[in-house]
């Protein structure tokens, strides 16, 4: 099974493969600031089943989108492609796993640069840092989001989908997890008309609306009994014109100041129960995502003795 960059991909950063059986290989990949695509090359009419390509982490700063109805972060047949979004240089982790009794359908990665910077000298690449330590008991993840205007939002575990510094209205999420079983499940609550808390969500069913304008303002997820018992969630969420809220435990609950602010990020990553891994840092008010501001009318003072 071959691996192969694009050209002017391979002039601008270091790539790193590795074998880890005779069925599966791993990759780095070295991804400059901006859009990219990861392309999917291979013969389609070649003897065997095409070989499933799965990115496994991406590091801070750096997203994947998809096509609607495509399973995030993984490409299962010649001609996918997965869209790029770094907003500062970094990495991805991707493993090729052959499928089916052969698995001999030789395949290519192509990652070129998108837009007009695609021949503009890269910038100083920081440290990389795939992903957070993951504690004993717990089990790498995606976590999926359709965001409003913007369309389905993958990352892993740990890491950021929209957030502090690129805040979106949230619709919908997914949690999945990679090679094994994700031993969580999660409700997520809107506003508007039939507003409340949906059911309880089983791990790789998506929860939520898509293109309904109606973001979500509450999440909750929960360890499911089977999990390890030395593990807790660790939960980061933004809500529109408030700060990051951290949850640490076995079961956490987002919810913004008032019923009508949109959660507009979120991060979730397992810890080591009873280990608190610290508050976070403190920030400013959440950006608006548009220009658009709302004003509310203050609620009169109401009686409780009256």
């Amino acid at each position: 099974m071959n691996i192969v960059a694009h050209p002017r991909f391979l002039q601008q950063t270091k790539w790193m493969e590795r074998t880890v059986s005779g069925s599966e290989r791993r990759a780095t990949l070295r991804v400059e600031r901006g859009l990219s695509a990861l392309s999917y090359r291979g013969d389609p009419l070649a003897a065997g089943e095409a070989p499933e390509v799965e990115v496994l982490a991406v590091s801070p700063g750096v997203s994947l989108l998809c096509a609607p109805g495509e399973r995030p972060g993984i490409l299962t047949t010649p001609g996918q492609v997965l869209v790029v979004v770094a907003e500062t240089a970094g990495a991805i982790d991707v493993v090729m796993r052959a499928s089916g009794a052969t698995g001999t359908l030789p395949l290519g990665l192509d990652l070129k640069r998108m837009g007009a910077d695609a021949d503009a000298a890269p910038a100083p690449s920081p440290a990389l840092r795939l992903r957070p330590d993951l504690p004993e008991g717990g089990v790498e993840f995606l976590l999926r989001a359709h965001v409003s205007l913007r369309g389905d939002i993958a990352a892993p575990r740990g890491h950021w989908i929209c957030g502090p510094d690129t805040p979106g209205r949230i619709e919908g999420i997914e949690m999945r997890g990679v090679a094994a079983e994700l031993p969580v499940e999660y409700q997520v609550a809107t506003g508007g008309r039939g507003a409340g808390w949906s059911p309880w969500t089983p791990a790789g069913a998506y929860a939520g609306t898509r293109g309904r304008a109606q973001p979500l303002i509450g999440l909750r997820v929960r360890l499911l009994p089977e999990a390890a018992p030395g593990l807790a969630l660790r939960a980061d969420g933004v809500f529109l014109g408030s700060s990051v809220s951290t949850r640490q435990g076995r079961e956490i609950e987002l919810v913004g100041p008032t019923p009508l602010d949109p959660m507009v990020g979120v991060r979730l990553d397992f810890v080591t129960a009873g280990l608190q891994t610290g508050a976070a840092p403190a920030s400013t008010p959440v950006r608006q995502p548009s220009r658009l501001r709302i004003f509310r009318r203050p609620s009169p003072v109401v009686d409780a003795a009256a």
